[in-house]
Parts: structure tokens; sequence; C-alpha cells
């Protein structure tokens, strides 16, 4: 018992097995029921177009070594979500392990001190994008590359063999170049190899002048490995984006540089502040809400196992350890933390941009190395140790159940996204080429393509244009700009994104609107206007420019794939209301009205009142009185939906009986 004892305290290989278990229970429990998101849509499309070649084109304006990365994956994984998110929490515990190493290199009898640094790292809170995996797989890559530059780094400055030495900067100098090629923010990384080598340089016994002759030299070597990159990207590579075009910052910088410097410092001040601190509370309040008690439960035993991991790692850790070495790792690791939290955060700001963790936690993902560092080493200052460890605590009851929390709402935003283009394509068979649609989406659409992408993988999976990737739909996001120029009734305005070409055309719209997590998919249509009393008032700016003609309604429906849309949804109320929508467009009455009655049949009812419209039509039509007066009284607490109903049927040719029947029941209020 003691030998078994023994060997779990000292044994590397349980404490990296411990990371990957604990990997596991924060990030794995949600990964199978996660699909697209963002730029995914326009990702998977362009490859399915055209190839895994087109990351050629989609990445050259920028950052055209992504494509060394997105192409081979596109060949292993297809357009599995699944597997790429897979691939990205593989990368993320491999930098984790790296990590680890690294700093087991440095504090070699802290190995318990450096373990609970490299699982704070893994499980570091302010970094939200895990889940998005497809677009941030060259992310995952880069920052375990980097953590493997760090390692040889280490191992270099220690070799003594020349031949060696050689070799490792060789492979230095590659790597380098290569996940900075991937993500050239994390050039902030250099930084944090400098002062590795200086902590090294001054432990050694030499005086200061060897020591300065050395650290001199070896700051040389480490700025040699990494010129290569710096030297493409700044004299070389001519960046078409802006965000990234090292030259038109530097101009709006020298236009001004004592604002510039204030603005910088005010910034980087937030900034250290948002990803030392602010990560272990934003995030998590960001990822609570809509959170049930049974799922808090499964958050919550989840979190107790990771701390009982942990303290199963760490238990040994004695205060007897930090009088064995000359060096007090307490001081370096507040060294080394400094460095990174303010040299991984000023290659972000100094373009302009910032830690924001509602958009923007890309940019915290390489300072949170600096945090990571800086927390044990200001914890291992208190003399209680209880409270040390509360605190520890803390940190990673907050890591894991925001993970936990995130995953959830990613699942569910899968989820949400999934049924509204199920119920599109119960509604629509097919859409005619060149139909621009404007959505009131139940997910946040920062882009277009957040839109058009869904709807081409549906309808039009092909490119429009054999050369390159070109939709043959549109999409345009509801904003007030859209709103301007529909009913200007401006022309088709062409974009080229990353090679993919659009001509979204305002004057050829199709609305799409769920006006609330209750409502059903509605397909607006501008002849015969029937909105919910929850509308966005932006759809009814512009809803009676929507045009029901785009949808060809002769052609065949489309079921949508099932990556990434999933299995079709059971047929509730939204099945029998989106077929009746379209027997109404088809003016099929009679199918509408057997819908109706099927769906009454098994119980189900409206969550939104203007979607029983389709069935009181089809009973009027038909001259159902007893139909009529049910739906009326469902429709009569809704006074908007009454109004409309009365608008909308007195246009229909009715009968002498049903006009009167409608105009008591709807009109006379």
């Amino acid at each position: 018992m003691q030998k078994v004892k023994v060997i779990f305290r000292s044994d590397g290989f349980i404490l990296s097995a411990l990371l990957l278990i604990i990997a596991g229970l924060v990030y794995l429990p949600f990964l199978s029921q996660i699909g697209y998101f963002n730029d995914d849509w326009y990702l998977m499309y362009a490859a399915g177009a055209k190839g895994p070649a087109v990351f050629k084109d989609i990445f050259i304006i920028d950052r055209p070594i992504r494509a060394l990365v997105m192409i081979p994956a596109y060949l292993l994984f297809g357009n599995n979500p699944v597997l790429y998110n897979l691939s990205a929490w593989v990368f993320r515990v491999t930098s984790a392990l790296l990590f680890f190493g690294f700093l087991s290199t440095l504090w070699t009898r802290q190995t318990k001190i450096v373990w609970l640094i490299a699982l704070l790292h893994l499980i570091y809170p302010g970094f939200l994008s895990q889940f998005n995996g497809i677009d941030y797989q060259s992310q995952m890559v880069s920052l375990a590359v980097m953590m493997l530059t760090l390692v040889l780094t280490v191992h270099a400055y220690r070799s003594k063999s020349l031949p060696v030495r050689l070799a490792l900067f060789i492979l230095l100098t590659m790597f380098t170049a290569f996940y900075l090629g991937l993500v050239e923010y994390f050039i902030g990384m250099e930084a944090l190899k400098l002062a590795t080598i200086l902590l090294l340089v001054f432990r050694d016994d030499t005086g200061w002048l060897a020591r300065a002759k050395r650290s001199i030299a070896w700051f040389s070597y480490s700025l040699l490995t990494v010129f290569p990159f710096l030297a493409w990207r700044l004299f070389f590579f001519e960046s078409e984006r802006g965000a990234t075009d090292v030259n038109i910052k530097m101009d709006s910088i020298l236009s001004d540089p004592l604002a510039a410097l204030l603005g910088w410092s005010s910034t980087l001040a937030g900034n250290i502040a948002d990803v030392s601190f602010r990560a272990w509370i934003e995030p998590l309040q960001r990822t609570s809400p809509g959170t049930t008690p049974q799922q808090w439960v499964v958050g919550s035993v989840i979190t107790g196992l990771v701390l009982v991991l942990t303290w199963l790692a760490i238990r040994d850790q004695s205060a007897s350890d930090e009088s064995k070495t000359r060096f007090d790792w307490r001081i370096e690791a507040l060294w080394l933390g400094i460095v990174m939290l303010i040299f991984g955060l000023l290659p972000v700001i100094l373009v302009g941009r910032y830690v924001d963790f509602k958009s923007f936690s890309r940019y915290a993902l390489a300072p949170s190395i600096g945090a990571v560092l800086l927390w044990p080493a200001v914890l291992a200052f208190i003399p209680n140790r209880l409270i040390g460890k509360f605190i520890t605590a803390l940190l990673i009851v907050s890591s894991v159940l925001t993970h936990h929390g995130n995953g959830l709402t990613r699942a569910q935003e899968t989820e949400t996204i999934q049924n509204f283009w199920w119920q599109v394509s119960w509604r629509i068979p097919q859409m005619e080429t060149g139909t621009t649609l404007v959505a009131n989406y139940p997910a946040l659409a920062e882009e277009d393509y957040f839109i058009w992408g869904p709807a081409n993988l549906i309808y039009h999976p092909e490119s429009a244009h054999k050369d390159y990737a070109q939709p043959a739909i549109y999409a345009a996001l509801l904003n007030d700009e859209t709103i301007a120029s529909v009913q200007a009734r401006e022309p088709q305005d062409f974009s080229n994104r990353r090679g993919i070409r659009t001509y979204k055309n305002y004057r050829n719209i199709l609305i799409l609107s769920q006006p609330t997590s209750d409502s059903c998919v509605q397909v607006i249509d501008g002849k015969q206007v029937a909105l919910s009393a929850a509308e966005d008032e932006r759809v009814k700016a512009i809803a009676f420019f929507s045009e029901v003609e785009h949808i060809l309604t002769a052609e065949p429906f489309h079921a949508p794939p099932a990556i990434p849309f999933g299995t079709e949804p059971a047929h509730g109320w939204c099945y029998f209301y989106e077929k009746a929508s379209f027997a109404r467009q088809a003016g099929d009455w009679d199918t509408a009205a057997r819908l109706g009655d099927e769906a009454l049949a098994l119980g189900l009812s409206a969550g939104d009142a203007i979607e029983w419209m389709p069935f009181l039509q089809a009973y009027a039509m038909l001259d159902d009185s007893t139909r009529i007066d049910e739906i009326a009284a469902f429709l009569s607490p809704d006074l908007i939906a009454t109004r409309q109903a009365c608008q909308t049927l007195t246009a229909l040719p009715l009968s002498a009986g049903t006009m009167n029947q409608v105009g008591h029941l709807f009109c006379d209020r």
C-alpha cells in the first residue's frame, strides 16, 4: 500500500492522466450535441461546395497558413462538427500537458504546484470558444505548438551538445513561424520565452558580467527564431483585412501617438483585470441563465468530481518543498506571470482589439497563461494555507461550472437553430435562386452567412458558379441599414468575403421570423400580412416587401442533412402549422383544414395566436362554422391577432353566412 502511495505521489504519468480525466469531465459532456456556430457556416458551405482546397482562398487574405490546418482537418473530419470539437479538445489537452512539462523543467521539486497551474490553464474560464471547434481549430493547434516551443526552448538552453542545440533552434524557428502564422496575436508568447531564458540565466552561479553576456546571446538566439515570421509578416505579406493589416494600424497610431498611448494604457489595465479576476466571474454569470435545477445538479456533481481529483493530485504539497531549492518558485512564477499578462495582451491592444467575454474571449487565451501563473504564486504567500486552498477551490468551481454552462448553452443554441431550419424545411420545399432572406433569428446573427449558410446547405449546397464559391441564396441582416435599403428598393449589393461571392438584393426579399421561443417559424407574406403581437418592430417595418413568390411550391421538399441539422424533430404543433401555411399558399384549403383537424385531435395548440390563421382561413373557406367558433375562442385573448383575423378573412370570397360569423366573432370588437 505504501509503495502504491509513493508511486501515486511521484509519478508524472498519473498526474497527466488526471489532467486528461478532468478535461473529459469539463469539456466532453455536451460535445456530441454541439453543431455549427458563426464562421463555421460559411467555412463548411464553401468546403462542401468547392472542396477543401477552397481554404487556400479563404485564408489567403490574412492567415494563409491556416489552410495547412483546415485542409487536412476537412479531409479527416469532413463536415462533422463533433470530430472538429473533439480534435480541438485533444489539442487543448495537449497544450496543458506540454505546459505541465515545461513548468516541471523549471520547478522540478514543485510537481504538485505546477500540476495545479497546468490545471488552471486547462480549465481557464475566460475562453468560451472551445466548443467552436471548426473555426477555432487553428487556435487550438497554435496553442499546442506554442507550448511545445516553450519546452524546446528550455531543452535548447540546457543542452551541452552543439548539434542538438542547432537542431532544436531549427525546430524552434519552424514551429514558431507555424504557430504565429496561425494566430499572429499569440506573438506575446515570445516574451514568455525570453523571460524564461532570463530566469534560467540568472539562476547560474556565474558573475553578473557573464550572466549579462549569456542573456544577450540567448536573447539574440530567441529573436532569430521569430525573425523569419516577422520579416515575412512585416515586409512581404500584404493583408487584405484591416483587422490584421499592420500598416493600417501603424498609420492610425502615428497620427496621434499620445492618444494611442493613453488608450493602450487604459485598455491594458482593464484587460489585465478582466483576464486575472473577472474571468472567474463574468463568464459564469453569462452562462448561468436558463440552467434548470437538474442541470445545476449535474454540473455540481462534475465539479465535485474535479475537486476530488484535484485534491488527490495536490494533497501532498507541503511547505517543506520550498526550502529544497535555492530559488523561490513563487517569485519566479510572479515574474513570468506578469510578463505574460502584459505581453500577451499588448499585441491585441496595439491593433485596437480588447478582451470581451461576450464576443472576443479568444483574446484572453494567451494572457490567461500569466493569470494562472499568478494565482498559485500569490496564494502561496498567504500564511494560512486553508485560505489559499479555499480560494483555489473557488477558482476551480467557477471554471468547471462556467464550462458546463457554456457547453449546455451551446447545445441548446444548436437545438434551437436546428429546429428553426427544420421548420423552414417543412414550410418551404425549395427557394428560388437569388432569393435574399431576412430573418428574425432565434440566435444572435452577427453576419449574413449565419442565415444564408444553413439555407444553402439545405436547398442549394452546390456553388452557383463553377470557378468559385457562390451561394444561390443570400441574406441581409435584420438591422436599420437593411430596413432603409429595402424601403428604398435598392438593387443588389455585391460582396466578396474571403473569396465567397454574394449578391444580396433588397428587391427580392423573403422574411422568416420566429418572434418568441414559443413561436414557430413564420414566413411573412407581403400580400396578406399576419404578424405576431410579439413581432419585432423591424420586421413590421418591411413586412409588406416580403415576397412568398420566391418559394417554389411545385418543387419537392428538401430534408435538411443530418449533419449539421440533426434528426427530424417530433411532429408537434409547428409541423402542422408549417404544412398548413404551405397549403394556404398553394390554395389547398382541404389539406390545411385536415391538418387543423389532426392537430386539434392530438390536443395541440399554438404558442403564438397568429399561428391559428392558416387553419382559420381554411375553415372559413370551407364554411366550417364549428371550427371557426373553436379557433375564435383561442384568438379572443389576443386583440392584435383578432383584428388581423378580421382583416384577412373579410378579404376572402366567403359565403354570406360565414362572413356574418366572421364579422361577429372578429370584427365587432
